[in-house]
This record gives C-alpha cells, structure tokens and sequence, in this order.
C-alpha cells in the first residue's frame, strides 16, 4: 500500500515542458472535466473534500470540489489545447514562473489537507469570530466591509453589510470572506 503523504512530494513539482495551471469550469462540471483530462494523459488534480450530509435519518459521506469551479492541470503546450476545447472547461489560466512556484507551494498544502479531511472536520476560514470586519471577494457586494453576525456551519456564515444607518444580513461561504 503506497502512503499517501509520499504522494505529495512526487506529485506537485516543476516538469520539464509542462507547468501548472488553473482550470477554471463550468458550474459543478469539476468531475467530468478532471475525468476528461485524467482519459487523455494530462496529469490532473482535483482536490475533494469529505462531506457529511443527513437525509431521511440515514448518513452518508460525499466528496466535493474543495475549490468549486476549479482545478489544477499540468498540462504540456499541445494538452492546453485539449483542454480549452473540453466541453466542461470555462477557462484555462496558464501561470507565470512565480505563479506557478506559489501554486505548487499551495497544493502541497492542499492535499495534506484534503488527506486530513478523511478523517476529520476541516472548518474553513476558523478564525471567523462573530464582531469580526471581513471584505467580500466574490458576488453583488464584492469588495464590501461586511461584519460576521454568526457561524451557521464550518462553510457557511451570516454577515451584515451596513449602509444609511440599515443592515442587510447575507447569508455566504467562509471562504468568499477576507480580512
């Protein structure tokens, strides 16, 4: 049985003639499109995270995107191509020496941390605190000082955005928050 954690180091480095690059997909299509670029050789990955979900009394553990929308490609000048014309696939971002230097940093953290998701409850963004001023990254208030009313789960947050002496509360992601 190959260790996991081995994988790691073999997996995220500089290859002579490829480079890592973001693939950006259409909406819930991360599967199929890492599945169309695992069948045609590139080298692929997606992170997922374990999901719990309760339904009808019964538990069952799913894994999703850990990154909806996206996922990492290392492909080769011909395989971007290939990539482009998926079907599935919005965008491809190719990456800059540096970029792609921080992104192999960052994936290596990633799949540890997709690893430890297996086996445990991963909180995304935990130092969210209640009282905290936040900005939005993404939606109609992107860029918006939003303060953190409540922690509903380990993904989602209650936040108001204050304007005129009002509040309106948003219901978002842990992760569309920045401090």
């Amino acid at each position: 049985m190959v260790n996991e954690r081995d994988d790691i180091s073999d997996r995220f480095v500089r290859m002579p003639g490829k480079h890592w690059s973001l693939v950006q997909t259409r909406p819930r299509n991360e599967k199929c499109a890492a599945q169309n670029c695992s069948r045609q050789g590139i080298i692929v990955y997606l992170p997922l995270i374990t999901k719990v979900e309760i339904h009808n009394r019964s538990k069952r553990e799913i894994l999703l995107p850990m990154f909806p929308g996206y996922l990492f490609a290392c492909p080769d000048y011909e395989e971007e191509t290939l990539i482009r014309r998926d079907k599935c696939v919005w965008n491809l971002k190719v990456l800059s020496d540096a970029e792609e230097d921080c992104l192999i940093y960052d994936l290596k953290i990633v799949r540890e941390s997709e690893i430890l998701s297996r086996n445990h409850k991963l909180v995304v963004n935990p130092r969210l605190r209640k009282g905290d001023t936040v900005r939005l990254k993404n939606g109609p208030f992107k860029d918006h000082e939003v303060i953190v009313v409540q922690r509903e789960n380990e993904s989602k947050v209650v936040v108001n955005l204050n304007f005129f002496c009002r509040n309106i509360v948003i219901n978002c992601n842990a992760d569309d928050l920045i401090y």
